[in-house]
């Protein structure tokens, strides 16, 4: 699937540019033919300069919003979604570069026929792309036939992936399992083709090039016996590894000279991803602490008036991958404060996965604006400089509540938390903390730089209403 992926992404992005640079001569064209483009005047599209442009913005606003992302390739409204918003940027783009470099351009007419034309050809290839690929997984035309081998939770989830993504060249099927309740029957559209004892017959007769086996560790024997009969035929044989519920929403595999090693707490954001996120932290951090120095330096003021003790205080915070941290934050509780949650947990104040609580006796008369308003958090800031934190991301949590987590949640210590994220959006402190964890968890499955902007834009009027903050 890495290479019929590769593969498919390099003929997008080759045709996206293309159809780009095509864009601009139909827009020529356009302007000379139709009669609203011939008395409008300016600079030619057809100059190297323009055309270079247009090849470089494209190319990174549409990796920028996902448009070469295969797990947003399945959905054609996604993938429609991600082009349309690359386009509009790079039209925005293409207009800040004509200002920028004092390029003499005043053909509106021409501006809105490549628009047009541009995001027209885009859409249409991509869908006739996508057709072409559909029809010729149906036909059976250079596909590879794959028989699951376990109809288990596991191998429900790979059919289930192989059919959202028929640009994989692979196409399945059906299963082989060795329940008798489900000979004849159909899982995920696909039929239950016969036990593990006629698993070589199943190859045979329905010429399957790959086979995939999902059984669980307690199988081990059996899976050793799958894989030696099918040393003498012609199909690949890939293993779904036992530690599968415990990968950390995105695995990475390495070749170690010959050994594969299953990387279960790499990072999960990486390359280009990372590069954008840490760049994009770095410079809007960088402009808040300027904007906001002088009203920073008045907060600190106010809470030294209201009650003893450091305006300012850093708190042990759990990062990526359980990484500890100084966090700071402005002091909106009394001095103290951490020796108190004992004898509140004792007394129910805290309890049933919720640790911040309206009315919170530990809270100061300014610190309970600050909460309000978000203000507490702006020294974060510094944490995102320093390269603790991101402006987006799950929150970090104190070491003894992450010392309660149950497994599945540790998942959101997966990537590098936030100042502000999913769940804080859409709910804040008003939830318990598991359904804080799925906000995360839906964070880090389905983050791009996009989702962060749509975050970021949440989190102003959020705090201005002030839902859910205390």
């Amino acid at each position: 699937m890495k290479e019929s992926s590769n593969r498919f992404i390099l003929f997008l992005f080759v045709a996206d540019i293309f159809f780009s640079e095509l864009a601009l001569f139909l827009a020529e064209i356009t302007r000379g033919v139709m009669p609203f483009g011939r008395e409008s005047v300016g600079m030619s599209f057809l100059d190297l300069s323009i055309m270079l442009a247009v090849a470089i913005l494209w190319s990174f606003f549409l990796k920028l919003f996902g448009a070469y992302d295969p797990r947003r390739l399945s959905s054609s409204m996604d993938e429609g979604r991600a082009v349309v918003l690359a386009t509009l940027a790079g039209l925005l783009a293409l207009a800040s570069f004509f200002y920028l470099f004092n390029i003499e351009f005043r053909s509106r007419i021409l501006f809105a026929y490549f628009a047009a034309i541009n995001l027209g050809l885009l859409l249409n290839y991509r869908l006739i792309t996508r057709y072409v690929v559909k029809s010729m997984v149906a036909s059976g035309y250079y596909v590879r036939r794959v028989v699951l081998v376990g109809a288990s939770k596991v191998g429900k989830e790979l059919a289930y992936i192989i059919g959202t993504q028929p640009w994989s060249g692979l196409s399945v099927v059906g299963f082989v399992d060795d329940d008798p309740a489900l000979r004849g029957t159909e899982i995920e559209g696909r039929p239950v083709l016969g036990t593990t004892a006629e698993l070589t017959q199943v190859i045979d007769r329905h010429t399957v090039h790959e086979v995939i086996v999902a059984l669980g560790g307690e199988l081990h024997d059996k899976i050793a016996q799958i894989i030696l009969s099918l040393q003498v035929y012609p199909v690949r044989v890939r293993v779904v590894p036992d530690l599968f519920e415990m990968v950390s929403v995105r695995a990475q595999v390495e070749d170690f000279w010959g050994v594969p090693l299953i990387g279960l707490r790499d990072p999960v954001i990486t390359g280009f991803d990372r590069t954008f996120k840490r760049a994009f932290d770095l410079v809007l951090s960088s402009t808040l602490l300027v904007l906001l120095g002088s009203v920073m330096l008045l907060i600190a003021l106010a809470i030294k008036l209201d009650s003893k003790g450091p305006a300012l205080f850093k708190q042990r915070r759990v990062g990526e991958n359980g990484k500890l941290f100084s966090m700071y934050k402005f002091r909106t509780m009394v001095d103290d404060a951490d020796k108190m949650v004992t004898k509140l947990e004792s007394d129910g104040v805290y309890g049933d996965g919720v640790y911040k609580i309206k009315e919170d006796p530990r809270v100061t008369g300014i610190g309970r604006v600050l909460r309000r308003m978000s203000g507490d958090e702006l020294p974060q800031l510094f944490n995102v400089l320093k390269g603790d934190m991101s402006l987006v991301g799950p929150r970090p949590e104190q070491p003894w509540i992450v010392e309660r987590y149950q497994p599945w949640q540790r998942k959101r210590l997966s990537v590098m938390p936030g100042m502000t994220g999913w769940w804080q959006v859409n709910g804040r402190s008003d939830r318990p903390m598991f359904l804080n964890t799925e906000y995360d968890l839906y964070y880090i499955q389905n983050y791009s730089p996009v989702l962060d902007l749509l975050i970021l834009w949440k989190t102003i009027w959020v705090v201005l209403k002030g839902r859910g903050a205390f």
